[in-house]
């Protein structure tokens, strides 16, 4: 069964990004290190690869197609290749992003530790959201802009 609407994102109603958009972060499958959330559920391994880290949350934050603005791979590759130097004083996991319907998939790192860190990066990277996972706790979708 899936949590109601206002569990699951961070942000006041309305969203400032359209019906599609919002549904495709709902669709979305995050995975780093072998462990996967989904917006507004639990994760048992999301749990142990934090805990593993010790540390009680992070954030999955991407460079690709910055304010959802469809860029060529070679411009998303070099974004994420900056993004991974600007994160490089932080504990970081590879990551990536994937969804049936519609199909696509976008790299992303796990940020392990404060979010509000990742967040900061994540807006220098033109990124709408980051989804916030914490132990034993519903992965929520912090809305940056």
């Amino acid at each position: 069964m899936m949590p109601p609407p206002h569990a699951r994102f961070l942000h006041p109603a309305p969203l400032p990004v359209g019906a599609r958009l919002a549904r495709g972060w709902r669709l979305t499958a995050y995975e780093a290190g072998g462990a996967v959330a989904r917006l507004g559920r639990r994760s048992a391994s999301v749990d142990a690869l934090l805990m593993a880290a010790g540390v009680r949350e992070g954030a999955f934050a991407g460079a690709w197609n910055p304010l959802s603005r469809a860029r060529p791979r070679g411009w998303n590759d070099r974004a994420l290749t900056r993004l991974r130097q600007a994160a490089s004083r932080l504990r970081w996991v590879e990551g990536i992003g994937r969804a049936d319907r519609p199909t696509w998939c976008e790299q992303h790192l796990l940020i392990l530790g404060d979010v509000r860190r990742t967040a900061v990066l994540a807006r220098r990277f033109r990124q709408h959201a980051i989804l916030r996972v914490r132990l034993r706790a519903l992965s929520r979708l912090l809305v940056l802009r």
